[in-house]
């Protein structure tokens, strides 16, 4: 089952520290970062339209030198994020005017998604209220204690590495954003925002992602993401 009537997140106000510069505008082979992400979330028909949220003084070169001159599709709005991941969900979230019936929110440093992911994504959210993309944990994991002495070896076939996109139910999403708002206290302990759906009490269902959806977060993923783009 495929809907037509879904909205896409793209937080992409982060600073790129680990990365040492501002992957999201910086160019993978002639293109920036963020058009190539954009360009596959809008490959999916699912999607109606796309709000990214970036940083303040990143928001005018954006509309010009990113969304206007690649021709960038399906482009709503483009917000002022927030110091925070989930400030930044936020403010988009409040920029909706006409509400959708999925929500879903994308890395804007994942460009490798395949449409299948998403859509796959998206038909779990409809199904369950809230779904994400994942890989499968294939290395031996160790949990240690404060002096990095293993205490144990953990069961792999029971963790999965969460990624995006990650689609929910827009309303119920709403409601547990709201709730999760009052209370800040967990704020610092959010990663993804499929943990606000479950501080909500909500269902989340994981689906395999295809493995090049990966986040370029270190110089090392910047070569691996070169290389794959050019065999892509």
């Amino acid at each position: 089952m495929i809907t037509h009537d879904t909205t896409a997140i793209i937080p992409a106000a982060g600073s790129g520290s680990r990365m040492g510069f501002d992957k999201i505008t910086e160019k993978i082979n002639g293109t920036p970062l963020l058009a190539l992400t954009v360009k596959t979330i809008s490959a999916s028909e699912s999607i109606s339209g796309i709000i990214i949220a970036a940083a303040p003084e990143k928001v005018n070169y954006i509309q010009k030198d990113i969304v206007e001159k690649f021709h960038l599709q399906k482009i709503i709005k483009i917000v002022t994020g927030g110091k925070t991941r989930t400030e930044s969900v936020w403010n988009a979230l409040r920029a909706i005017e006409i509400p959708p019936k999925i929500i879903a929110i994308h890395d804007g440093a994942r460009p490798f998604v395949s449409v299948e992911t998403i859509e796959k994504t998206i038909e779990m959210a409809v199904e369950f209220g809230g779904a994400i993309a994942a890989h499968k944990v294939i290395p031996t994991i160790k949990q240690v204690d404060t002096d990095n002495i293993i205490c144990a070896t953990i069961d792999r076939n029971q963790l999965w590495a969460a990624a995006t996109p990650q689609a929910f139910r827009y309303d119920e999403f709403i409601a547990a954003y709201k709730k999760f708002r009052e209370r800040k206290a967990i704020g610092e302990n959010i990663t993804d925002d499929a943990q606000i759906f479950e501080f909500a009490g909500k269902k989340v269902k994981i689906i395999e992602s295809n493995p090049e959806n990966i986040k370029l977060t270190t110089p090392f993923d910047w070569k691996v993401a070169k290389s794959f783009s050019i065999n892509k």
